[in-house]
């Protein structure tokens, strides 16, 4: 085995790195914490590793002080002690400091017992850890347990837009000439209904349902019905064919839980509690709270569904429906999330879609709506005006698909852009994607 290792790390620092796009997301290289890549599957995490090898390398630290292994590759046997992994390395480097060496293990969750062998080398070899992970078993609140106070994570989530059009070679600053402009438009309407995982950018429209649908499978195949052990498969995936069919709108587990049992199906409702939270922690689907000062009402209440990329939602059909506004909803949504967790939705006695708070900027309550119109101008500003009262800092934001007619109108105090500007040149949210 350690001639293996040693041939992995050797042909590791001969080769070239992979002409890659760079990320938008920005970490510490330099803090002496145990940094962890978290997020989905085929979102980008081992391009981002290569990324942060070559920052490291432009700041002065030599090829072969990094390692970088791949714990999929099926040539890591590694059953007679992860301490060859150190052996090999020093087999090859006998004069190497340990202490200045950088690792970057990737899918570190495929070895079994990763904690204490990180948490043991962190203690005694280097703190210069870089680690990925992409399922269940890579969560960064079991993270932080399993590292005890040592580690960051950081989330690798699918494409931004402004990430989708660099991906997509058009330069988002390019945006005045007719030419360049309708580009842009032209990719947010894919980018609305395929989403932005990486693999997807650029391939024909009839492909990419069939990758998503791939991606799709692996995620209850091997997150979800491998890891948690499930049993009952048909159960799981009528949760999740309902929590996806309610993605921007309340979803109740008590009464699905009704509506099973009135079908025949025998399931306790903790059980149904326990798979909708395990569905949560695969990266597939999101619950936002509805918001209310009282921490405990705001816990107990419904929460609404949400997607990670809309690319999900197009392989379940929904993007083939009319209503384009859930889409945009969708897309707002994960926008936001980049910035911060603490978004909610307002229901009391009218609906905000969305209420962010980010560090160090005043609140923002967001609607979101494909065309405003006289028919649905007073629902908006209605629900506006509730934000308001409720958090009287809030800056109000309201997003359309399409220009407002010039004879609606809204009041000089709101602000309103497009949707595909807003998401792409938003001021207040990070470049750095700080989440």
């Amino acid at each position: 085995m350690e001639n293996i290792l040693k041939r992995i790390i050797a042909d590791f620092h001969q080769r070239p790195y992979p002409d890659l796009k760079p990320r938008l997301k920005q970490v510490p290289l330099d803090i002496e914490k145990i940094i962890t890549i978290i997020g989905p599957r085929r979102a980008g995490k081992t391009c981002f590793l290569f990324q942060l090898m070559k920052d490291l390398e432009r700041r002065g630290v030599e090829r072969n002080r990094i390692i970088y292994l791949n714990f999929e590759d099926e040539r890591l046997e590694l059953s007679g002690g992860y301490d060859r992994i150190i052996d090999a390395y020093l087999s090859l480097y006998p004069d190497a400091d340990l202490s200045q060496c950088h690792l970057f293990f990737d899918e570190i969750q495929e070895l079994p017992g990763w904690e204490k062998f990180i948490r043991r080398v962190y203690d005694t070899h280097t703190r210069h850890i870089f680690l990925t992970g992409s399922n269940a078993r890579f969560l960064s609140t079991e993270i932080a347990t399993a590292l005890r106070g040592r580690s960051l994570s950081f989330e690798i989530m699918p494409l931004s837009f402004r990430e989708y059009l660099d991906f997509s070679g058009i330069d988002p600053e390019q945006r005045h000439s007719t030419r360049d402009a309708a580009r842009i438009a032209d990719a947010f309407e894919t980018y609305l209904v395929w989403g932005g995982f990486p693999e997807i950018v650029g391939m024909d429209r009839y492909i990419k349902p069939q990758i998503l649908h791939e991606y799709f499978n692996v995620m209850i195949y091997r997150d979800l019905v491998e890891r948690y052990e499930i049993r009952d498969v048909s159960v799981l995936k009528y949760l999740l064919k309902r929590m996806i069919g309610s993605f921007t709108r309340e979803f109740s587990v008590n009464r699905l839980f009704n509506d099973l049992k009135s079908r025949g199906f025998s399931i306790g409702k903790d059980h149904l509690y326990a798979l909708a939270d395990q569905i949560f922690s695969i990266y597939m689907l999101a619950s936002m709270e509805k918001y209310d000062p009282s921490v405990v009402r705001r816990e107990m209440s419904n929460r609404k569904i949400y997607l990670h990329d809309n690319g999900f939602a197009s392989i379940a059909h929904y993007a083939f429906f009319q209503d384009r506004g859930k889409l945009l909803e969708n897309l707002v949504y994960t926008h936001l999330r980049r910035r911060t967790d603490e978004i909610y939705f307002i229901k009391n006695g009218g609906e905000c879609d969305f209420l962010a708070f980010s560090r160090g900027m005043p609140p923002l309550a967001v609607q979101v709506t494909d065309h405003l119109n006289e028919n649905n101008l007073e629902r908006e500003l209605k629900g506006m005006a509730i934000a308001g009262k409720l958090v009287p800092s809030a800056r109000p934001l309201l997003l359309t698909s399409e220009p407002i007619p010039a004879d609606i109108n809204v009041p000089a105090d709101i602000e309103t852009a497009l949707v595909k500007d807003w998401i792409l040149h938003d001021a207040d949210a990070s470049t750095t994607e700080s989440r």
